[in-house]
């Protein structure tokens, strides 16, 4: 039985080292009008000239995908991805691809599909005491951005846009396709100008639950996505 055993390992050692994987490198870049995000002790100007701070910017990375052109070539198991502003070794993350393997572009989901919600909270970036679960009837948070506005007239003038839901018709998941440019090593630029600027922050301040108003604030997440040249 033994000698079974061992032919088995080493059979199954040849079959994986008969696809040499590469490591694709994927790094995200939190902006606000072209220069690096700093929480909490960097004062923003709105488009209106209105200044402001960011003190918090979490959201999920997952189903990540590669394509050449149309056709998809990898697509990530148990891809699921915590990118927090907080934490510097959460903004760039690896997976491991075949060999040789052509793609043109990137694809992903900002946000947790409805089958993931459903199942059950699990452990690792989609553990809930990372901040970013509700309950099991509303599920992940999304996409997360805190801070302060001196406009909002919110209680210390705090903005809160906790943007999540997975049941029709507050479902907010978002997918997002990009042009590579570089094979090895990913850069994404995430605006986050872009999206305070479609947000009058003197009305709407505070988004915590699933509703419209998500639903709306979510759908201009695609666009504040883009490849660092």
């Amino acid at each position: 039985m033994k000698n079974i055993i061992f032919t088995f390992l080493i059979l199954t050692t040849n079959f994986s080292n008969a696809q040499p994987n590469s490591e694709l490198t994927i790094s995200f870049l939190l902006i606000y009008d072209n220069t690096p995000v700093s929480l909490n002790d960097t004062f923003y100007k709105t488009s209106k000239n209105d200044s402001l701070q960011i003190e918090a910017i979490k959201f999920f990375v997952s189903q990540v995908e590669l394509l050449l052109e149309k056709e998809s070539v990898f697509v990530e198991e148990n891809s699921y991805h915590l990118i927090d502003a907080a934490s510097e070794s959460s903004l760039n993350f690896k997976i491991k691809i075949p060999d040789e393997i052509s793609f043109s572009h990137l694809k992903f989901n900002i946000g947790i599909d409805s089958l993931t919600n459903v199942s059950g909270a699990f452990g690792g970036d989609l553990d809930p005491t990372n901040g970013m679960y509700w309950t099991w009837q509303s599920g992940y948070i999304n996409f997360k951005l805190e801070g302060t506005a001196e406009i909002c007239s919110s209680r210390k003038n705090f903005f809160q846009f906790h943007l999540g839901g997975y049941q029709a018709p507050f479902n907010t998941l978002q997918n997002v396709e990009l042009e590579i440019i570089d094979q090895k090593n990913i850069i994404i630029e995430v605006a986050i100008d872009q999206l305070l600027g479609k947000i009058d922050l003197e009305e709407t301040y505070q988004v915590m639950s699933p509703n419209q108003k998500a639903v709306e604030l979510a759908g201009f997440l695609p666009s504040i996505f883009s490849i660092s040249k």
